[in-house]
This record gives C-alpha cells, structure tokens and sequence, in this order.
C-alpha cells in the first residue's frame, strides 16, 4: 500500500467524514491514493503537476498549495505551467497556480516581446497541427485576427519548444480536460502527447489524475477520448 488518501490531499474534517462513510468508500479512496502517489509510465512527481494543475483550474488554492509543496518534486517550470492553463483555462487558474507556488510576488525582468507573427506562418502551424483549419482558427483568422495571435503564440509559447517537458504538457492538458469532462479536447491533447511519445499508460494516468477533482465522470470522458486516439478514427476537425 502506497500513501494514506489523508497525506495525499492534506488532513482536513471532511476528509475523515467521507472516510467514515463506509468501509468501501474507505477502501476506494486509499486505492485512489495508491493510483496518484505511485511510480508508473508517470513518475509521481509528474502526477502531482498534473494534479496541482487540475486543482489550480478547480480554483482550490489550499489543495493546489499541497500538491505543489508536497508531491511535485524538484519541479520549477510554474510559470510556464501558468501559461499552459491560461492558454487552456483563461486568467484564474493561472493566478491560482503562481499564487499556491509563490510565484506571484516575485519579480524578474521581463524579455523583450517577440514582433507580431506572420498570418502565413500561423496557417502553416495550425495546418501542421490539426491536419487542416478547424472552425475555430478560421473565425479567428477571418473576424479577429488579434486574438488569433494570442492562440497561436500561446500555442507555440508552451506546447512547442518550451521550457516545459512537451509530452509533460500535453499529459497536463489530458487530465485538465478530462477533469472538466471535455473529451474533444482530451482527445485532442491525447493526441498531441502520443507525438510527444506517450503511451498508453501514460494516457491513461493522466486521465486516472482527473478522478479526484472530476471524480468518475471525468474518468469516463478521459476512457472515450483515449479510445479515439488509439484507434485514431477521428477526421479531427472539431
């Protein structure tokens, strides 16, 4: 047996309660514990981060501070991983991560901003990702170009060649979209991670990460969008 549920989540009186529930509910979150503090394809250090990330989204800053001080390891791309939610998530997640790490009050000099991006080179990047112009790039491109920039370079700012692990990315974003019950996108960061070399052990983890933010549902939604990136049928144009 691996690490107590309570030592996992952080001690706290709802924890016992639901705990007392029943022997078996007992028993189901004392498996759950063994599934995110155990070594797999993910290290449990991995795991933490994609749970520390779930948690920031869920807007729980305690249970993000926990997993962030106690079970991500020598991990320090926070800020990086800030804009990996905010990419997925907007503003808040973001806060809520460099807020649970400290982040927040440092202060570093900011690199000089890049010029704006070349709208060819933008077509040519999201046709290399998706395989063609999804709906959701072509209204941009069409009606708000400005905010089509802010996609792509977040995009490319950190799932392409950033200082993040990009299969370590694309797993994140698997279990933060399976924790909302999003299966395209899971489907679509499924896939983004295989191209990065994960397994299916390794999706599969990232999804069992959802389970306790987004409890069984979420398992659910990640088991669908990981059959669809195994088999591979989806024309993926969502």
């Amino acid at each position: 047996m691996g690490t107590s549920f309570q030592d996992l989540v952080g001690s706290e009186p709802w924890l016992s309660e639901l705990q007392s529930a029943a022997p078996l509910v007992d028993r189901a979150l004392e498996s759950l514990a063994d599934s995110l503090s155990e070594d797999g394809a993910l290290s449990s250090e991995e795991k933490g981060v994609v749970v520390a990330s779930i948690a920031a989204t869920k807007g729980d800053l305690d249970g993000c501070r926990h997993w962030v001080e106690s079970r991500c390891g020598d991990f320090a791309e926070w800020r990086m991983l800030a804009a990996l939610l905010f990419l997925s998530r907007g503003s808040m997640p973001a806060k809520t991560l460099l807020t649970a790490t400290g982040n927040i009050e440092e202060s570093e000099p900011r690199a000089p901003t890049p010029a704006k991006p070349d709208p060819v080179e933008m077509e040519e990047y999201f046709r290399g990702v998706f395989g063609q112009l999804p709906v959701r790039v072509t209204l941009l491109q069409n009606h708000a170009p400005d905010a089509l920039e802010t996609y792509f370079l977040l995009r490319q700012g950190t799932l392409a060649g950033s200082s993040l692990d990009p299969m370590l990315a694309q797993l994140v974003l698997v279990g933060v979209n399976a924790a909302d019950r999003q299966e395209d996108f899971t489907f679509e960061h499924g896939l983004g991670a295989v191209k990065e070399g994960a397994s299916e052990a390794h999706l599969v983890e990232a999804g069992v990460c959802s389970m306790l933010y987004g409890g069984l549902a979420s398992w659910t939604a990640a088991a669908a969008a990981i059959t669809r990136v195994l088999s591979d049928s989806d024309n993926h144009t969502f």
